[in-house]
Protein backbone atom coordinates (compact mmCIF):
# COMPACT_ATOMS: atom_id res chain seq x y z
CA UNK A 1 0.00 0.00 0.00
CA UNK A 2 1.28 3.47 -0.82
CA UNK A 3 0.45 6.40 1.41
CA UNK A 4 0.87 9.91 0.00
CA UNK A 5 0.16 12.92 2.16
CA UNK A 6 0.22 16.52 1.01
CA UNK A 7 1.61 19.03 3.47
CA UNK A 8 1.83 22.79 2.89
CA UNK A 9 1.70 22.44 -0.87
CA UNK A 10 4.42 19.79 -1.00
CA UNK A 11 4.30 16.02 -0.76
CA UNK A 12 5.49 14.73 2.59
CA UNK A 13 6.08 11.00 2.65
CA UNK A 14 8.18 8.31 4.20
CA UNK A 15 10.93 7.00 1.91
CA UNK A 16 13.32 4.11 2.07
CA UNK A 17 16.01 4.76 -0.53
CA UNK A 18 17.90 1.74 -1.84
CA UNK A 19 20.72 2.49 -4.22
CA UNK A 20 20.82 -0.33 -6.74
CA UNK A 21 23.32 -0.49 -9.56
CA UNK A 22 22.58 -3.55 -11.64
CA UNK A 23 24.86 -5.13 -14.16
CA UNK A 24 24.97 -4.24 -17.82
CA UNK A 25 22.60 -7.04 -18.74
CA UNK A 26 20.10 -6.00 -16.14
CA UNK A 27 18.99 -2.41 -15.68
CA UNK A 28 20.74 0.92 -15.36
CA UNK A 29 18.59 3.70 -16.84
CA UNK A 30 19.60 7.21 -17.82
CA UNK A 31 17.93 9.03 -15.02
CA UNK A 32 20.30 11.89 -14.86
CA UNK A 33 22.73 13.57 -17.04
CA UNK A 34 25.90 15.26 -16.41
CA UNK A 35 25.75 15.77 -19.32
CA UNK A 36 25.72 12.78 -17.38
CA UNK A 37 24.15 9.43 -17.04
CA UNK A 38 23.18 8.36 -13.53
CA UNK A 39 22.65 5.07 -11.85
CA UNK A 40 19.27 3.77 -10.90
CA UNK A 41 17.79 4.79 -7.59
CA UNK A 42 14.98 2.59 -6.44
CA UNK A 43 12.74 4.49 -4.08
CA UNK A 44 9.93 2.79 -2.25
CA UNK A 45 7.31 5.06 -0.69
CA UNK A 46 5.14 3.07 1.63
CA UNK A 47 2.72 3.49 4.47
CA UNK A 48 -0.06 1.73 6.33
CA UNK A 49 -3.57 3.12 6.42
CA UNK A 50 -3.70 2.64 10.19
CA UNK A 51 -0.73 5.03 10.59
CA UNK A 52 -2.38 7.95 8.80
CA UNK A 53 -2.86 9.87 12.03
CA UNK A 54 0.79 9.34 12.99
CA UNK A 55 1.94 10.43 9.55
CA UNK A 56 -0.17 13.56 9.71
CA UNK A 57 1.26 14.37 13.12
CA UNK A 58 4.74 14.19 11.56
CA UNK A 59 3.71 16.46 8.69
CA UNK A 60 5.20 19.61 10.18
CA UNK A 61 8.53 17.88 10.74
CA UNK A 62 8.56 16.57 7.15
CA UNK A 63 7.79 20.05 5.85
CA UNK A 64 10.71 21.43 7.85
CA UNK A 65 13.00 18.82 6.32
CA UNK A 66 11.78 19.62 2.83
CA UNK A 67 12.29 23.33 3.41
CA UNK A 68 15.98 22.93 4.30
CA UNK A 69 17.97 24.05 1.26
CA UNK A 70 21.29 25.01 2.81
CA UNK A 71 23.56 22.03 3.37
CA UNK A 72 25.85 21.34 6.26
CA UNK A 73 29.32 21.85 4.82
CA UNK A 74 31.96 19.48 6.14
CA UNK A 75 35.76 19.54 5.61
CA UNK A 76 37.36 16.98 3.28
CA UNK A 77 38.70 15.05 6.27
CA UNK A 78 35.11 13.93 6.95
CA UNK A 79 34.70 12.34 3.51
CA UNK A 80 36.84 9.30 4.22
CA UNK A 81 35.15 8.76 7.58
CA UNK A 82 31.70 8.80 6.00
CA UNK A 83 32.77 6.41 3.26
CA UNK A 84 34.20 4.03 5.87
CA UNK A 85 30.94 4.17 7.83
CA UNK A 86 28.82 2.93 4.90
CA UNK A 87 27.34 -0.54 5.46
CA UNK A 88 28.86 -3.46 3.59
CA UNK A 89 25.96 -3.64 1.13
CA UNK A 90 26.28 0.05 0.12
CA UNK A 91 29.53 0.77 -1.70
CA UNK A 92 30.68 4.35 -2.13
CA UNK A 93 29.14 5.49 -5.44
CA UNK A 94 29.52 8.49 -7.72
CA UNK A 95 26.38 9.50 -9.62
CA UNK A 96 27.48 12.49 -11.70
CA UNK A 97 29.97 15.33 -12.25
CA UNK A 98 29.67 18.94 -13.40
CA UNK A 99 31.76 22.11 -13.48
CA UNK A 100 30.16 25.25 -12.08
CA UNK A 101 31.60 28.56 -10.92
CA UNK A 102 35.20 27.43 -11.28
CA UNK A 103 34.59 24.37 -9.11
CA UNK A 104 33.91 20.70 -9.80
CA UNK A 105 30.86 19.17 -8.14
CA UNK A 106 30.52 15.42 -7.72
CA UNK A 107 27.20 13.81 -6.77
CA UNK A 108 27.59 10.77 -4.51
CA UNK A 109 25.66 8.58 -2.10
CA UNK A 110 27.08 10.52 0.88
CA UNK A 111 26.30 14.03 -0.41
CA UNK A 112 27.77 16.53 -2.86
CA UNK A 113 31.57 16.78 -3.03
CA UNK A 114 33.16 20.07 -4.13
CA UNK A 115 36.67 20.39 -5.59
CA UNK A 116 38.83 23.27 -6.76
CA UNK A 117 41.24 22.03 -9.36
CA UNK A 118 42.43 18.67 -8.06
CA UNK A 119 41.94 19.61 -4.40
CA UNK A 120 39.02 18.38 -2.33
CA UNK A 121 37.40 21.44 -0.75
CA UNK A 122 34.30 20.25 1.08
CA UNK A 123 31.35 17.89 1.33
CA UNK A 124 27.82 19.27 1.33
CA UNK A 125 25.31 17.18 3.29
CA UNK A 126 21.62 17.54 4.01
CA UNK A 127 20.99 14.35 5.97
CA UNK A 128 23.23 12.43 8.36
CA UNK A 129 22.61 9.22 6.38
CA UNK A 130 20.77 8.19 3.21
CA UNK A 131 22.14 11.35 1.60
CA UNK A 132 22.15 10.24 -2.05
CA UNK A 133 22.36 13.13 -4.53
CA UNK A 134 21.32 12.97 -8.20
CA UNK A 135 22.78 15.24 -10.86
CA UNK A 136 24.47 17.64 -10.87
CA UNK A 137 23.08 19.55 -13.85
CA UNK A 138 24.38 22.95 -14.96
CA UNK A 139 22.06 25.66 -16.28
CA UNK A 140 24.37 28.04 -18.11
CA UNK A 141 21.56 30.40 -19.13
CA UNK A 142 20.86 31.38 -15.53
CA UNK A 143 24.31 30.46 -14.20
CA UNK A 144 23.15 27.89 -11.69
CA UNK A 145 23.67 24.29 -10.60
CA UNK A 146 20.83 21.84 -9.95
CA UNK A 147 20.69 18.62 -7.93
CA UNK A 148 17.98 16.35 -6.56
CA UNK A 149 18.06 14.83 -3.10
CA UNK A 150 16.86 11.25 -3.22
CA UNK A 151 15.92 11.19 0.48
CA UNK A 152 12.96 13.52 0.03
CA UNK A 153 12.89 14.07 -3.74
CA UNK A 154 13.56 17.80 -3.34
CA UNK A 155 15.16 19.79 -6.16
CA UNK A 156 17.89 22.20 -5.09
CA UNK A 157 19.35 25.05 -7.11
CA UNK A 158 22.65 26.80 -6.39
CA UNK A 159 23.31 30.27 -7.77
CA UNK A 160 25.37 33.29 -6.73
CA UNK A 161 22.96 33.97 -3.85
CA UNK A 162 23.16 30.47 -2.39
CA UNK A 163 21.02 27.34 -2.28
CA UNK A 164 17.30 27.35 -3.02
CA UNK A 165 14.74 24.57 -2.79
CA UNK A 166 12.60 24.38 -5.93
CA UNK A 167 9.29 22.53 -5.91
CA UNK A 168 8.86 19.73 -8.40
CA UNK A 169 6.51 20.70 -11.24
CA UNK A 170 2.89 19.81 -10.59
CA UNK A 171 1.97 16.58 -12.40
CA UNK A 172 -0.74 17.21 -15.03
CA UNK A 173 -2.83 14.27 -13.79
CA UNK A 174 -2.54 15.34 -10.15
CA UNK A 175 -0.02 12.80 -8.84
CA UNK A 176 3.23 11.02 -9.55
CA UNK A 177 2.86 7.27 -9.78
CA UNK A 178 5.17 4.72 -8.20
CA UNK A 179 6.66 4.16 -11.66
CA UNK A 180 7.35 7.89 -12.00
CA UNK A 181 9.17 7.86 -8.68
CA UNK A 182 11.19 4.81 -9.70
CA UNK A 183 12.31 6.43 -12.96
CA UNK A 184 13.18 9.70 -11.24
CA UNK A 185 13.96 13.07 -12.82
CA UNK A 186 16.91 14.43 -14.76
CA UNK A 187 17.88 17.84 -16.03
CA UNK A 188 19.16 19.04 -19.39
CA UNK A 189 20.28 22.49 -20.44
CA UNK A 190 20.82 24.38 -23.67
CA UNK A 191 20.79 27.98 -24.87
CA UNK A 192 17.02 28.06 -24.39
CA UNK A 193 17.11 27.22 -20.70
CA UNK A 194 16.92 24.38 -18.22
CA UNK A 195 14.52 21.47 -18.68
CA UNK A 196 13.40 18.73 -16.33
CA UNK A 197 12.42 15.30 -17.66
CA UNK A 198 10.31 13.01 -15.51
CA UNK A 199 6.87 11.68 -14.77
CA UNK A 200 6.23 11.23 -18.49
CA UNK A 201 6.64 14.93 -19.29
CA UNK A 202 9.16 17.69 -19.99
CA UNK A 203 9.10 21.06 -18.24
CA UNK A 204 11.17 24.18 -18.84
CA UNK A 205 12.24 26.34 -15.89
CA UNK A 206 10.83 29.86 -15.98
CA UNK A 207 12.75 32.03 -13.49
CA UNK A 208 12.30 33.04 -10.83
CA UNK A 209 9.86 30.52 -9.50
CA UNK A 210 7.87 28.20 -11.75
CA UNK A 211 7.83 25.47 -14.38
CA UNK A 212 6.16 25.49 -17.81
CA UNK A 213 4.88 22.18 -19.18
CA UNK A 214 6.06 21.59 -22.75
CA UNK A 215 4.02 19.89 -25.46
CA UNK A 216 4.65 16.24 -26.25
CA UNK A 217 4.99 14.40 -29.56
CA UNK A 218 2.09 12.21 -30.72
CA UNK A 219 3.63 9.06 -29.22
CA UNK A 220 1.58 5.90 -28.46
CA UNK A 221 -0.19 5.51 -25.14
CA UNK A 222 2.10 5.21 -22.13
CA UNK A 223 5.01 6.66 -24.09
CA UNK A 224 7.47 8.68 -22.03
CA UNK A 225 10.30 11.12 -22.87
CA UNK A 226 13.79 9.86 -22.09
CA UNK A 227 15.90 12.58 -23.70
CA UNK A 228 15.90 16.05 -25.22
CA UNK A 229 18.46 17.59 -27.57
CA UNK A 230 18.77 20.87 -29.46
CA UNK A 231 20.47 21.72 -32.74
CA UNK A 232 20.36 25.16 -34.37
CA UNK A 233 17.15 26.07 -32.57
CA UNK A 234 15.42 22.78 -33.35
CA UNK A 235 14.50 20.23 -30.72
CA UNK A 236 14.64 16.45 -30.77
CA UNK A 237 12.52 14.57 -28.28
CA UNK A 238 13.43 10.92 -27.71
CA UNK A 239 10.50 8.81 -26.54
CA UNK A 240 10.16 5.32 -25.14
CA UNK A 241 7.11 3.59 -26.55
CA UNK A 242 4.86 2.08 -23.91
CA UNK A 243 5.79 0.53 -20.59
CA UNK A 244 8.97 -1.53 -20.82
CA UNK A 245 9.80 -3.56 -17.70
CA UNK A 246 12.26 -5.77 -19.60
CA UNK A 247 14.74 -4.73 -22.28
CA UNK A 248 14.96 -4.28 -25.17
CA UNK A 249 12.49 -1.41 -25.38
CA UNK A 250 11.17 0.46 -28.41
CA UNK A 251 12.43 4.03 -28.87
CA UNK A 252 11.78 6.72 -31.45
CA UNK A 253 12.62 10.38 -31.87
CA UNK A 254 10.71 13.37 -33.15
CA UNK A 255 11.92 16.70 -34.51
CA UNK A 256 10.10 19.86 -33.47
CA UNK A 257 10.19 23.16 -35.31
CA UNK A 258 7.71 25.97 -36.06
CA UNK A 259 5.39 23.55 -37.84
CA UNK A 260 5.15 21.22 -34.85
CA UNK A 261 6.32 17.65 -34.40
CA UNK A 262 7.61 15.47 -37.21
CA UNK A 263 6.71 11.83 -37.78
CA UNK A 264 8.53 9.36 -35.53
CA UNK A 265 11.86 7.87 -36.52
CA UNK A 266 13.01 4.60 -34.96
CA UNK A 267 16.04 4.59 -32.69
CA UNK A 268 17.99 1.29 -33.01
CA UNK A 269 19.02 0.74 -29.38
CA UNK A 270 17.66 -1.52 -26.67
CA UNK A 271 17.87 1.19 -24.02
CA UNK A 272 18.71 4.88 -24.30
CA UNK A 273 21.24 5.97 -21.68
CA UNK A 274 21.99 9.57 -22.75
CA UNK A 275 20.84 12.14 -25.29
CA UNK A 276 23.01 15.16 -25.98
CA UNK A 277 22.94 18.06 -28.44
CA UNK A 278 26.10 19.81 -29.67
CA UNK A 279 27.04 22.16 -32.49
CA UNK A 280 27.80 19.09 -34.65
CA UNK A 281 24.58 17.20 -34.09
CA UNK A 282 22.42 15.34 -31.60
CA UNK A 283 23.71 12.06 -30.23
CA UNK A 284 22.23 9.18 -28.26
CA UNK A 285 24.18 6.59 -26.30
CA UNK A 286 22.76 3.09 -26.05
CA UNK A 287 23.03 0.44 -23.37
CA UNK A 288 25.44 -1.72 -25.37
CA UNK A 289 27.99 1.06 -25.83
CA UNK A 290 26.73 2.17 -29.23
CA UNK A 291 26.67 5.84 -30.19
CA UNK A 292 24.01 7.09 -32.60
CA UNK A 293 23.66 10.42 -34.38
CA UNK A 294 20.10 11.59 -34.98
CA UNK A 295 19.27 13.57 -38.11
CA UNK A 296 16.33 14.34 -40.39
CA UNK A 297 16.64 11.05 -42.24
CA UNK A 298 16.91 8.80 -39.21
CA UNK A 299 19.49 7.37 -36.82
CA UNK A 300 23.06 6.65 -37.92
CA UNK A 301 25.23 4.37 -35.78
CA UNK A 302 28.73 5.90 -35.62
CA UNK A 303 32.00 4.08 -35.87
CA UNK A 304 33.77 4.60 -32.55
CA UNK A 305 37.14 3.80 -30.93
CA UNK A 306 35.42 1.36 -28.59
CA UNK A 307 32.42 0.78 -26.37
CA UNK A 308 31.01 4.16 -25.35
CA UNK A 309 30.41 4.48 -21.61
CA UNK A 310 29.68 8.22 -21.21
CA UNK A 311 29.24 11.38 -23.29
CA UNK A 312 29.42 15.08 -22.47
CA UNK A 313 29.24 18.46 -24.19
CA UNK A 314 32.46 20.47 -24.01
CA UNK A 315 32.68 24.19 -23.34
CA UNK A 316 33.43 24.54 -27.07
CA UNK A 317 30.08 22.84 -27.81
CA UNK A 318 31.68 19.63 -29.10
CA UNK A 319 30.91 16.02 -28.29
CA UNK A 320 33.28 14.33 -25.83
CA UNK A 321 33.05 10.61 -25.14
CA UNK A 322 34.69 8.01 -22.95
CA UNK A 323 35.38 4.60 -24.54
CA UNK A 324 36.05 1.60 -22.36
CA UNK A 325 39.73 0.68 -22.54
CA UNK A 326 40.47 3.26 -25.26
CA UNK A 327 40.38 6.69 -23.64
CA UNK A 328 38.62 10.05 -23.86
CA UNK A 329 37.94 11.43 -27.34
CA UNK A 330 36.35 14.49 -28.93
CA UNK A 331 34.32 14.33 -32.14
CA UNK A 332 34.66 16.99 -34.82
CA UNK A 333 34.39 17.02 -38.61
CA UNK A 334 33.44 13.34 -38.63
CA UNK A 335 36.64 12.32 -36.83
CA UNK A 336 37.59 11.20 -33.36
CA UNK A 337 40.57 12.93 -31.73
CA UNK A 338 42.08 11.45 -28.59
CA UNK A 339 42.17 13.86 -25.67
CA UNK A 340 43.31 11.60 -22.81
CA UNK A 341 44.44 8.03 -22.27
CA UNK A 342 42.21 5.60 -20.45
CA UNK A 343 43.13 5.93 -16.76
CA UNK A 344 42.57 2.28 -15.85
CA UNK A 345 44.66 -0.75 -16.55
CA UNK A 346 43.46 -3.74 -18.56
CA UNK A 347 42.45 -5.67 -15.45
CA UNK A 348 39.81 -3.13 -14.38
CA UNK A 349 36.24 -4.33 -14.85
CA UNK A 350 33.42 -2.40 -16.47
CA UNK A 351 31.81 0.43 -14.58
CA UNK A 352 29.28 3.21 -14.81
CA UNK A 353 31.05 6.35 -15.97
CA UNK A 354 30.32 10.06 -15.79
CA UNK A 355 32.09 12.74 -17.80
CA UNK A 356 32.36 16.54 -17.78
CA UNK A 357 34.66 19.13 -19.36
CA UNK A 358 35.31 22.83 -18.93
CA UNK A 359 37.98 24.87 -20.71
CA UNK A 360 40.12 21.83 -21.42
CA UNK A 361 39.86 20.30 -17.94
CA UNK A 362 38.15 16.89 -17.91
CA UNK A 363 36.49 15.12 -14.99
CA UNK A 364 35.86 11.39 -15.17
CA UNK A 365 34.06 9.50 -12.38
CA UNK A 366 33.37 5.77 -12.16
CA UNK A 367 31.54 3.25 -10.01
CA UNK A 368 32.13 -0.48 -10.69
CA UNK A 369 29.31 -2.62 -12.07
CA UNK A 370 30.47 -5.81 -10.40
CA UNK A 371 34.00 -5.51 -9.01
CA UNK A 372 36.63 -2.83 -9.19
CA UNK A 373 37.20 0.64 -7.83
CA UNK A 374 35.06 3.72 -7.41
CA UNK A 375 37.26 6.56 -8.62
CA UNK A 376 37.38 10.21 -9.58
CA UNK A 377 39.94 11.51 -12.07
CA UNK A 378 40.63 15.14 -13.05
CA UNK A 379 42.98 16.14 -15.86
CA UNK A 380 45.84 18.53 -15.21
CA UNK A 381 48.18 19.66 -18.01
CA UNK A 382 46.95 16.80 -20.18
CA UNK A 383 47.53 14.10 -17.54
CA UNK A 384 45.16 12.36 -15.15
CA UNK A 385 45.24 13.07 -11.43
CA UNK A 386 43.34 10.58 -9.31
CA UNK A 387 41.37 12.12 -6.46
CA UNK A 388 41.34 9.58 -3.65
CA UNK A 389 38.31 10.65 -1.62
CA UNK A 390 38.44 7.52 0.51
CA UNK A 391 41.88 8.49 1.85
CA UNK A 392 41.04 12.13 2.41
CA UNK A 393 40.72 11.36 6.12
CA UNK A 394 44.51 10.81 6.26
CA UNK A 395 45.41 14.29 5.05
Amino acid sequence: MILAIQCDGHFGYSIISLRSQFGEQENEPTLASSGTVSSMHIRFCFGVAGLVALALAACDEAADQLAAADPKTKPPTEIGKLIASLPDYAQFSLTGVAFYGGRLYVATNIGLIELQGTTLRSLHKWYSDDDVVEGPWVDKTSKSLWIQRVHDGALLRLDETGWHRIALPAPPNGYYSRGDVLEGFRGVSDAGGFRLIGGGYVWVWNPPDHWILETSPPAPEFGAPVGVGFLHGREIRVMRFGICPVRPCDYAFYWRDRDGWSASRKLPVGEVRQVLGTADGIFARGDKGELVRLDDNGAVVLETPGKCEAIARTSADKLMASFFGAGIFTFSQERWAKALDYPYGSSEGEHWAHLAEENGVVAYATTPMHSGSTALWVSESGEWVRIDAEKAVKH
